[in-house]
């Protein structure tokens, strides 16, 4: 059966006014239930602050009897329980079975009674199989005395509304059906009218008028409608989706783009430009000296406009290196494409840098090693010399190692061929272990040693290998520069909240030599090194910090830096609770 549109329309009005009938009785237990519940939580509170007082002021009573009592006369179930969440008293057994209950400190509301003084809950007991109200308060001798009260009279309540809703619904219903019923034939006759005239405008005789004389059925109409907006969704579809298509395209484009009118004046910029010149959302209508007062910009803008068509040259805008090219419009204005290659300069600075430490890095001990085995061919040279250089040769070639493995650590590590393998870790534990290993073989050195630690921060999941040897980097490096009767200190404590994605953050102090404050903020580099002047020999590799910042960063956490020049340094790092991102190893860890 093809329904018409006042069926439509009649059957579109009953099912909402009985969808509105329906979520009023369902939201009852949003709009009254929970206020009552409320209110009986705020009189389980009163009359449990009144058991509380009936319970102290007669110490001398057995618990068990002096709950049942308390039970009678307020009316709800008591359970008086030890410190120890032991059940000495519950008027809801029998007093021979009160001992085989079970231990009750890990209910919620005795927990929060024990942190806040007084707990509330409301959850299912399977002992009664419903759902109750827990109130429980700490009395002054450390005992703990909790009142259960069932919600059936609330539930009884709640369900009386709901049926007298239902019930006044149904009227209602009725009378909507039959207004809606009515309304809908008055307003599809005059529609049905319609269909003719509206056939004509989707032929294309836009001069046509509708005659209100025709009775047409409305689905005839509906027809003849989509034909007319299925035309102009034609037609206008094709120009918006080019011009989408064209948006999407420039928008998406990791260079700027301003295009310009014949005045000069902004029509257009995609959001790369708008970043790169720092311009509101929408910056129509600026002039070129509104988007950047630069001698190289405006020289740009005015050839573009001249009619010039400018290859690529290169701005400079603040601190940002631009790559710029533009070209002319054929009805007057420009387009100016701007390439971003702050970054790209960066990264080669870096490069060079790179390379030119660990070639001055790799060269020292190779220098020494050349010298010291050129030496060692004289045949006349004594053994004690001999053998001083040839501990020396040893010592640079270890140094040389040292490097090269830091070096693929570090490259296994940028190059995502490291992976985490979480499990869990003990931070107090293992930096222990870890001063054990690195003072193992100094016993010559005589710097205390201390480690703090909050319980709630010490437990995380992360990977073994890569703390044990973030925290060998950092010992070693407080060693080398604290001198014998200094002091290095571990603290651990919680960063945030666990529950918010917090974790651990680890702070690592000495009472060494320190660093100067214009150097902290590169000490985490390759082969930076703070004082330069230092002896290579005692300076590690330069490469253990870094090391530390991407094992600590691919944890998820971060790592800074305070120091103060004759005061000692603290490294800070932190450590979520579980990895972000993490997947099992495709590999071994560092």
């Amino acid at each position: 059966m093809k329904l018409r549109v006042h069926h439509k329309l009649f059957l579109s009005f009953s099912t909402l006014v009985a969808v509105v009938i329906l979520a009023l009785s369902l939201g009852v237990d949003i709009t009254l239930r929970e206020p009552l519940l409320e209110q009986a939580k705020d009189d389980l509170r009163r009359e449990l602050a009144l058991g509380a007082e009936l319970a102290e002021r007669f110490p001398e009573v057995a618990p068990d009897p002096l709950a049942r009592r308390i039970a009678s006369l307020i009316g709800h179930r008591v359970t008086l329980m030890e410190a120890d969440g032991t059940v000495v008293g519950d008027s809801g057994v029998e007093p021979e079975l009160v001992s085989l209950m079970d231990d009750h400190s890990r209910r919620p509301e005795v927990m929060d009674a024990r942190r806040l003084g007084e707990g509330v809950s409301v959850r299912y007991s399977t002992s009664v199989d419903a759902d109750l109200i827990y109130a429980a308060r700490v009395l002054s001798d450390g005992r703990t005395l909790r009142f259960a009260m069932s919600t059936s009279a609330i539930d009884r309540s709640v369900a009386g509304v709901r049926r007298q809703i239902l019930g006044v619904g149904g009227v209602a219903l009725v009378l909507a059906a039959l207004f809606s019923l009515a309304f809908s034939l008055a307003v599809t006759r005059p529609l049905r009218w319609m269909r003719a005239g509206a056939a004509r405008m989707a032929d294309g005789d836009l001069s046509a008028r509708v005659g209100l004389g025709r009775s047409d059925e409305l689905g005839d109409l509906g027809t003849a409608l989509d034909r007319l907006a299925g035309q102009l969704e034609r037609r206008l579809g094709q120009l918006e989706a080019e011009r989408e298509e064209m948006r999407a395209l420039i928008d998406s484009m990791a260079e700027g783009v301003l295009a310009l009118d014949r005045k000069g004046t902004v029509r257009r910029a995609n959001p790369a430009a708008r970043a790169i010149f720092g311009l509101s959302q929408d910056p129509r209508g600026l002039g070129p000296q509104e988007v950047a007062r630069r001698k190289g910009f405006l020289e740009l803008v005015e050839r573009a406009l001249g009619g010039e068509e400018v290859d690529t040259t290169e701005l400079r805008y603040g601190d940002r290196y631009l790559l710029a090219t533009a070209r002319p419009l054929p009805r007057g204005g420009a387009v100016l494409v701007f390439l971003d290659t702050t970054e790209l300069r960066r990264l080669e600075g870096v490069r060079r840098d790179f390379v030119a430490n660990a070639s001055h890095e790799l060269k020292t001990p190779l220098t020494v090693i050349r010298g010291h085995a050129e030496t060692l061919l004289d045949d006349d040279l004594p053994d004690p010399l001999r053998r001083r250089f040839t501990e020396r040769l040893h010592a640079n070639a270890e140094r040389l190692q040292a490097i090269l493995e830091d070096l693929l650590d570090l490259s296994r590590i940028e190059s995502g061929g490291w992976r985490l393998n979480p499990e869990p870790v003990s931070l107090d534990e293992l930096a222990r272990e870890t001063w054990a290993a690195v003072t193992g073989s100094d016993g010559i050195r005589q710097v205390a040693f201390q480690v703090s630690a909050d319980p709630e921060a010490v437990n995380v999941e992360a990977d073994r290998g890569a703390l044990l040897q973030v925290y060998t980097n950092l010992f070693s490096n407080a060693l080398r520069y604290t001198p014998d009767g200094g002091r290095i200190q571990v603290r651990i404590a919680t960063a945030g909240d666990a529950r918010d994605g917090g974790g651990a953050r680890v702070s690592i102090s000495d009472t060494g030599s320190g660093i100067a404050e214009s150097h902290l903020s590169r000490i985490f580099e390759r082969f930076y090194r703070a004082d330069p002047s230092r002896s290579r020999d005692d300076g590690g590799t330069g490469l253990g910090l870094a090391i530390v910042r991407h094992l600590v960063e691919r944890h998820g956490g971060s790592v800074s830096a305070e120091s103060e020049l004759g005061q000692g340094t603290t490294i800070h790092f932190t450590i979520p609770l579980r990895p972000v991102g993490t997947s099992h190893p495709d590999s071994p860890g560092p």
